[in-house]
């Protein structure tokens, strides 16, 4: 007995003298691959990720116009590799011709993806220009299972003998970069009053203030939907994200209003206005800051919040604000 805890002492002191690695942790305790494994490097996996791939895709071109009618070239495009490429034919193409092909992508992965370009195989760039338009340009971010559409206008066919009647067949790939940040990541989101073909959104900026976010109104008695963004600099919703959104029910002199995130968001906080004027006031002069808000709720990563504001008649503004946490 006394030479078989010798024997174990020593194997344990021998390992303990050996380069050891925890390596790639894959979530819950009791998952440690190559546990107690000699000589291998230091490895920690992360798990969150992001995945692009496209979802649709359409073609068509520049001809047929009223300007120029013709019908000699044609593109065709078509997803492959489980989404991460599309491969596009043009075929009889000549100098001014133009492919349009419009197309669909979707983060399937855990965090957000930003748009840092295209990437095409084809060997002679000489002949062809391709643009990319729409929702997905550089510097686009698509959060989590969130889609986002954009377009490719392919032209640049040279003013050249050789470029008539010709067929380019070409791969695209989406080229994007995602960093692997920890959760809980927390970001100021307001509403933003667009509903059916009625605009209620007024940026702070046209009453003075450099913050961005929205005042929505005046909002005669009824029921009203408004999205929530986040990262909406300047108001451009296009560099936001839609994590959510907001409800208002006006009825006699009682408004409930209700926040609503989509999933994989969370509220801290919220912040609300309800009233005749445009912005909340703070010794007599308009505000814009949220702390100033005569409502307020502290939360603890909450999917929905909602308030009843009494006492209300005529038409009312709505600022709505939250914070919003991955």
């Amino acid at each position: 007995m006394r030479k078989a805890i010798i024997i174990i002492l020593a194997l344990v002191m021998a390992l303990s003298i050996l380069p050891v690695s925890f390596a790639c942790y894959s979530g819950g305790w009791g998952h440690w691959h190559r546990f107690w494994k000699p000589r291998q490097p230091i490895t920690y996996c992360c798990q969150n990720y992001c995945n692009v791939t496209f979802t649709s895709v359409t073609a068509d071109d520049n001809e047929l116009t009223f300007t120029e009618p013709k019908d000699v070239g044609e593109t065709t495009a078509v997803i492959k590799d489980c989404g991460k490429k599309l491969v596009i034919t043009i075929n009889g193409a000549y100098p001014g011709y133009q492919g349009i092909v419009d197309f669909c992508i979707k983060n399937t992965g855990t965090m957000a993806a930003t748009i840092t370009g295209i990437t095409t195989n084809y060997p002679d760039p000489y002949y062809l220009q391709i643009d990319l338009t729409g929702e997905v340009q550089e510097g686009t971010v698509i959060t989590q299972c969130s889609t986002k559409c954009g377009q490719l206008v392919i032209g640049g066919i040279p003013q050249t003998k050789d470029a008539q009647n010709r067929t380019f067949t070409f791969d695209i790939t989406i080229d994007y970069d995602c960093t692997c940040t920890p959760p809980g990541d927390c970001e100021t989101a307001y509403a933003y009053g667009c509903s059916c073909c009625h605009h209620y959104a007024t940026c702070f900026s046209f009453y003075n203030f450099s913050n961005w976010g929205w005042t929505n109104g005046p909002l005669p008695h009824g029921d009203y939907t408004f999205k929530i963004y986040t990262g909406a600099a300047q108001c451009d919703i296009s560099k936001g994200t839609k994590v959510g959104y907001l409800t208002i029910n006006y009825h006699c002199s009682t408004a409930v209003v209700t926040y609503h995130m989509y999933y994989g968001h969370k509220m801290d906080e919220t912040h609300l206005y309800v009233g005749n004027d445009p912005l909340p006031t703070k010794n007599g002069s308009y505000t814009v800051s949220p702390g100033q808000f005569p409502l307020s709720h502290d939360l603890n990563n909450t999917s929905t919040d909602s308030y009843v504001v009494k006492g209300l008649s005529g038409a009312i503004y709505v600022v709505a604000h939250a914070v919003v946490c991955d």
